[in-house]
This record gives structure tokens, sequence and C-alpha cells, in this order.
């Protein structure tokens, strides 16, 4: 638990309270279906006799203590028993129902969910190491599965194969359904995945990423199927590799994230294809596939060293071909830090 946080919460006499399950799994460490969490001196987990004995299972050795709840008169003992006059609420997933509840009380509520998306921003070393797991599994399935790209194959059967791959090699499944654009499709950024079938000569844009115990990756790489991929295409994709290099080489620890998307886009601008530049450069991504920060030029938010983001710079031109190159990245000690370790380079598979 951050000490920051619970020393904040006891010089303010207060406490978070929080239903979201993931929320609950970032603070306890441990998943459960349902449940309510008190943050403050201690931390208390409130499960209903359905998941009670589970949950004494699962927090066995922690210092989370386990509390049967019997409805809100059970929360409302241990707020009396501990002193706590105010309560953070996570105002983007409690419901107005709850919030009527809580009012029974008698405390003082605030919004608190800016603070804990800016907590859970910065990363741990023990929650690195599993996003850095998810994109070992990411990059090794799609390296597999694009050596089997083959003509008359659909972006299904495709997008199916990656998911294969990560289920055998111990991810939980995806962290967002996988987008695989053939041809002109890639020009969308989020293309609905379909029965278009591969052929020859064929730009394919492929994004993607898995859960491994919980955290995820994200990934995108655009290859070329064919023989002889148009000049255009070629000089379009260097200049998008080219953002992305010179992002990741030039963002460090104190960046603000409008001026992170700024160094993608001005390098766009020199090829005179920024306006093709239709989305930011990236987002946090942890828990869930989208997380603060935004690294926008609509947002200024500064990066900090453990904070895990992408960075994803792409053009888009519409009836012709699209290009997307994204990595999960990290800032540590200073200087980013890439989570995937494969070439960037234009990758183009030859067919007979």
């Amino acid at each position: 638990m951050n000490k920051d946080l619970i020393e904040q919460l006891r010089k303010d006499g207060a406490a978070l309270l929080l239903t979201d399950k993931l929320y609950r799994r970032y603070f306890s460490g441990i998943d459960m279906a349902e449940g309510f969490l008190l943050v403050s001196d201690k931390t208390y987990y409130f499960a209903d006799a359905r998941y009670f004995f589970a949950l004494k299972e699962k927090l066995s050795g922690s210092e989370v203590v386990p509390v049967l709840y019997d409805g809100l008169k059970s929360i409302d003992a241990v707020l009396r028993e501990n002193g706590i006059k105010k309560i953070g609420l996570d105002y983007d997933h409690t419901t107005l129902t709850e919030f009527e509840g809580y009012k029974s009380f008698g405390t003082e509520f605030y919004d608190a969910s800016a603070m804990i998306k800016k907590l859970r921003s910065v990363k741990s070393d023990e929650e690195i190491a599993l996003m850095k797991k998810a994109c070992e599994i990411t990059e090794k399935s799609f390296h597999i599965a694009v050596k089997e790209l083959k003509e008359g194959m659909t972006e299904k059967q495709f997008a199916d194969r990656i998911r294969e791959l990560y289920i055998s090699f111990g991810a939980e499944g995806e962290s967002f359904d996988t987008i695989v654009a053939f041809g002109d499709g890639s020009a969308v950024p989020h293309h609905e995945t379909g029965d278009t079938v591969l052929k020859k000569e064929s730009v394919v844009l492929v994004d993607t990423g898995c859960f491994y115990k919980g955290y995820a990756s994200d990934y995108t790489r655009t290859v070329y199927f064919g023989n002889n991929p148009d000049p255009e295409f070629v000089r379009c994709y260097n200049a998008v590799k080219r953002a992305n290099d010179t992002a990741e080489e030039t963002i460090t620890d104190g960046f603000y994230t409008d001026d992170a998307d700024n160094i993608a886009r001005n390098v766009l601008k020199e090829e005179n294809i920024d306006k093709y530049f239709t989305h930011s450069l990236g987002h946090g991504l942890g828990l869930e596939i989208h997380e603060f920060p935004a690294l926008s030029f609509k947002k200024r938010d500064m990066l900090k060293n453990g904070m895990a983001f992408t960075i994803e710079p792409g053009v888009y031109f519409d009836g012709r071909f699209g290009i997307r190159i994204e990595d999960t990245v990290m800032l540590k000690d200073g200087k980013l830090v890439r989570l995937f370790t494969d070439s960037k380079d234009l990758c183009v598979i030859e067919c007979k």
C-alpha cells in the first residue's frame, strides 16, 4: 500500500470506500467478484456470506482485514470504530443508489477518482514485471502468427490464431478485441475485424494485446504481404517509424504529455503527413487497457518514473492504407524503456 496515501488519509481522518472490481484488486491484491473495500489506517474487505470463506482464504497472511458484510451497517460499524468522518469515493464508478445508501453514515464525502487514477499510473516493480510478461507473450504470439499469413485467410482467422497463441503461452486472454485490418481496412484506426480475405500486395495492420495475471499489453505492427510495396507506403511507413523512434528517444521523466505528442506530430509534419495522424500519441495502461495519463495535445500532465504507457503514432489514408506502430513503454531512472524487444523495421512477407 502506498505509504503517502495512508499518511494523508490518517492526517485527514479519512478513508477510501471502493466497489469497483479493479480498484478493489489494486488496493487489496486479490480478485473478488463482489465486495466493498475500505482503505484507511487499516484496509478492510467486506464480503457477504457467499464469498466470505473464499475471501478469508485469499487474505490469509495479508494485512487486509476480512469482514462479513451484513448490509451497510457492517461498514458503518468499522467507520465508527476507527473514527472516520470523511470518505473518498470513486465518483466514476459509484452509482447513485450506492451513494444514497452511504448517506446513512453521516460522514463527509469527496471525489477521489482523479487521485486514484494518478496513484495507479505509477507502477511498482511487481506490476511492471507482469506487464513485461504480457508484452513477451504478445510479441511472441504475433511473430508466430504473422509467419502463417497466407492468401485467402480472413481477418477473423488471423485474430483467432493470435488469441489461441495467447492462451497457449499462459495469458488470460486479450486485453481488448484484436484488430486485424487487411488492405484499405487499415486506413480505419479502429477497424472492425471481419471476413475480409487477404490478397497479395496488401497492407496488414494488427493491433493486439493480452492480459497476464491481470495486467495488460498493447502492441501494433503494420506489415506488407506481397513482393512490391508501393513506394509511397514505404515512405510513410518510415516516417511513422521515425516518429515512434524519436518520441521514444526523447521522452524522459518530467516531460509533459502534450509535448510528447508534439514530438511525433512534428516528425510527421516534416513529411507533410501530420494531418493524417488523427489520434493522440498514446495512453497509460495497467489493470485496464486505457488508464491515466493520455499522451495527447489536448492534455498537459507530467510523465513520471514508473508510469507505463503506449507510443503509437499512425497515419491513415482513406481508401488506400493506414500505418500504426505501437510499443508499450515505461519510464525508469528518468529514461523511456521499451517493454517489447522486436525490430520495428518494415516487415515484407513475400509470397509466391
